[in-house]
């Protein structure tokens, strides 16, 4: 639970971070088959239940010989030995005999007694004997059993969030279901008069609600489970008929009316029902972001600009959802950039600035150049940027040239 007495002071954006994530706990895992790991988040090791491969095997079509009967075969002085039958993929091939070859496929067996496999191009067929022309050495192009991986081996780590091919990882070493992080239960809502759902033509003075769409997909793309409460109105009885409904969940986000407006009644209504640790975070954009609990959810209260809310999303709700399903990896990875243009901002807050990413000249470093208007409602800047470039508290003017940190968007 979160119990810190709020405050009116700036708190830094890595504090209220911290103040957040060390309160979040990990949900229960559950197991799904494979074709529902996709993009989940591992609970345990994957280890491997065979040795693979399962069975010493061929590297190349060609010939399965010993590498005694060989030893001096020249291209000049080639070896001639008569093929005895064949080992292919998916059948048990014959005992090998000295002084003879098998025609060998690529995957196929080793035969008993065979050491080493001549490859094609290194041999010439006279009918139902093979010249094989190099003094091939003993166990090439053989792959023995349990060269890749052994009985076991732990290939894949808790805390990962599970690719395509992990997925057919797990298959191999012999797996068909897998322990994952749960997806957070993550109630949205929307704060508004004047907000109409997607697809409304809006009236005189509305807008389109556009963030709680956003955030739905976001909480999608976190591993989250979104669940939209609809729009409370800006009225105390709206707004504590929706939080009360959305306490049951593991994380409760809303949009909107976290300010000091007339009719921003989140913080009051939220404190009354639950806690309020968090409020205002010395960042741009995005200030006002309220940080608590409803009964045994975690509350995030984002600001109702467009631009605001995704920012917030990103530094506080998004990290939530993936501690709650056990990921290693809370943010997204950032990189290093060089900014092609000075930018300015305010001092005292820590500014992320929506910018696009350019190829360097000189294959340095990528360039970063504002992707437009950085206003909060400005929806172009947000949809044409690569990343988020990420400006200390202190400064001022960055100038061109100055390398930053960027966070990805693509």
């Amino acid at each position: 639970m979160l119990t810190r007495a709020v405050s009116d002071d700036l708190e830094s954006v890595a504090s209220a971070q911290r103040g957040l994530l060390d309160r979040v706990g990990v949900l229960a895992p559950e197991t799904v088959g494979l074709d529902a790991a996709l993009a989940r988040i591992l609970a345990e090791p994957i280890s491997s239940r065979t040795d693979l491969p399962g069975f010493d095997n061929s590297a190349m079509d060609g010939y399965a010989v010993r590498a005694a009967d060989i030893a001096h075969a020249s291209p000049g002085s080639p070896v001639r030995l008569p093929v005895v039958g064949e080992s292919r993929a998916g059948a048990v091939p014959d005992a090998h005999v000295a002084g003879t070859a098998m025609r060998i496929m690529t995957g196929a067996p080793m035969p008993v007694g065979a050491d080493t496999v001549v490859r094609q191009e290194d041999t010439s067929r006279d009918g139902a004997a093979v010249m094989i022309d190099v003094a091939t050495p003993l166990a090439t192009s053989v792959r023995p059993r349990g060269a890749d991986v052994r009985a076991g081996d732990t290939l894949i780590q808790p805390g990962q969030q599970l690719t395509s091919i992990d997925i057919g990882v797990a298959a191999a070493l012999g797996h068909d279901r897998l322990l994952v992080g749960t997806r957070p239960r993550v109630a949205l809502l929307a704060t508004g008069d004047e907000l109409v759902p997607a697809g409304t033509p809006p009236g005189p003075a509305q807008l389109v609600d556009s963030n709680s769409p956003m955030l739905n997909a976001a909480v999608r793309e976190a591993g989250g489970d979104p669940t939209f409460l609809g729009i409370a109105g800006d009225s105390k009885e709206s707004l504590r008929a929706q939080l009360e409904a959305a306490s049951s969940s593991d994380l409760v986000v809303s949009s909107a009316g976290v300010s000091v407006g007339d009719h921003d009644w989140v913080r009051e209504v939220a404190a009354d029902l639950g806690t309020i640790s968090t409020w205002r975070v010395a960042m741009r954009p995005g200030k006002p972001v309220l940080i608590g609990t409803l009964g045994d959810a975690i509350f995030i209260g984002l600001p109702g600009n467009p631009v605001s809310s995704s920012v917030t999303f990103e530094l506080f709700a998004r990290p939530v959802i993936r501690r709650m399903q056990g990921a290693r990896e809370l943010h997204r990875r950032r990189m290093l950039v060089r900014t092609a243009e000075e930018m300015s901002k305010p001092a005292g807050l820590e500014t992320y600035t929506r910018a696009t990413l350019h190829a360097a000249e000189d294959g340095g470093l990528p360039r970063a150049r504002s992707s437009g208007d950085q206003g909060s409602s400005m929806l172009h800047s947000l949809t044409r940027a690569d990343c988020l470039l990420v400006f200390p508290a202190a400064a001022e003017v960055i100038e061109a040239g100055a390398v930053v940190e960027a966070i990805p968007l693509r």
